[in-house]
């Protein structure tokens, strides 16, 4: 009997309307008469605008961690928008697949895509590095980890790119056929060359960062994509020695469901004491004071191994431990800046 409410609820879930297709969303919008590097492009780059990378993956308890590495996954009825680099590649292989595309999913400590064109082996792998190309193709930049694989023997796979430029001019001629990219691209040039402008002024370093956090302006949803993001522009703007100023903590919150939240505390050296900011997804940077950061304490966030220069946060970050709503959070929530209570909202998002 048990068995069989089980089974029922398995279907109901698995068939509920509000999952995402993505097979239908992404193949359905696909222009036709593409080539088979068309198409593996096509969809690698409109696949990074419904997925991000998981923020529950390093840090939560040991048990969660094997049940999300050995999860399945099914891109007819997606239901999580948060992924690891395994949901990833096995999404993208079925895609290909159904695209009419052969390809290998490479499943070693890492996961990705080996597909052949042209009598050469290409690697697809959106979830690698510290800057992916998941966050690459939502922001704009260009992406780094699709191309022609360093190791053309598909039973010795890398995930390696060979940098050539006869190879990154065709993708351009390529990506030029997908307007969604080509505005995300614009809008990225665009925001580059105002940075510009920022990096070769005579500004402090926190004038600097309050102009460059203004231009960003709201950041899209996933955590690690616009944590990246951020930190690759400030790659650019900033000299060695600035860069040595600007620190990150991050600040975790677990739910009862078990998926985690987080906010980057940015704080600056400045001659005088330190400028703070916290930057979470599908939010702007906000400029705040030492007393609002601990005030993400009585949201449930907890801060893990580094400090926070000049401020004194109250709460660790336990790893897969779920912050309760109880009477002392009902009370102490009173007294929480509206500034803060935004940080509230849960990150985690279904389909």
């Amino acid at each position: 009997m048990l068995r069989k409410v089980l089974t029922f609820l398995f279907l109901l879930y698995n068939i509920s309307g509000d999952n995402m297709n993505l097979k239908k969303v992404i193949l359905d919008d696909m222009p036709e008469g593409l080539n088979d590097l068309e198409k593996a492009r096509f969809i690698y780059l409109k696949l990074a605008l419904y997925l991000d990378f998981s923020t529950k993956y390093n840090n939560t308890n040991s048990v969660e961690f094997l049940k999300m590495s050995y999860s399945g996954t099914n891109p007819e009825n997606q239901r999580e928008k948060q992924i690891i680099c395994k949901n990833w590649a096995h999404i993208y292989s079925s895609l290909l697949t159904e695209a009419g595309v052969k390809n290998k999913v490479i499943d070693q400590h890492h996961s990705y895509v080996l597909f052949e064109y042209d009598g050469k082996v290409w690697v697809a792998d959106a979830t690698y590095g510290s800057y992916t190309d998941l966050s690459r193709i939502r922001y704009g930049d260009s992406t780094f980890y699709f191309g022609v694989c360093v190791s053309q023997d598909m039973n010795k796979p890398l995930n390696h790119v060979v940098p050539f430029n006869s190879y990154n001019r065709i993708l351009d001629e390529i990506d030029k056929k997908f307007d969604f990219y080509q505005v995300k691209r614009e809008s990225f040039k665009k925001l580059q060359s105002k940075l510009e402008e920022i990096k070769n002024s005579d500004k402090s370093i926190r004038q600097k960062l309050d102009l460059f956090f203004e231009l960003v302006g709201v950041l899209d949803e996933g955590y690690y994509e616009a944590k990246d993001f951020v930190r690759n522009l400030e790659y650019d703007i900033f000299n060695d020695s600035e860069l040595s100023r600007i620190h990150g903590v991050e600040l975790k919150r677990t739910n009862q469901n078990l998926e985690v939240d987080i906010v980057q505390c940015i704080y600056v050296e400045q001659e005088n004491g330190y400028s703070y900011y916290l930057l979470a997804p599908d939010k702007t940077v906000k400029k705040v004071t030492p007393l609002e950061i601990t005030k993400l304490a009585t949201l449930g966030y907890g801060i893990e191994g580094k400090e926070i220069p000049g401020v004194v946060f109250p709460k660790k970050f336990q790893a897969g431990v779920p912050f309760k709503k109880g009477l002392m959070y009902k009370v102490s929530r009173n007294f929480v800046p509206n500034k803060i209570i935004d940080y509230e909202e849960e990150q985690f998002k279904t389909y």
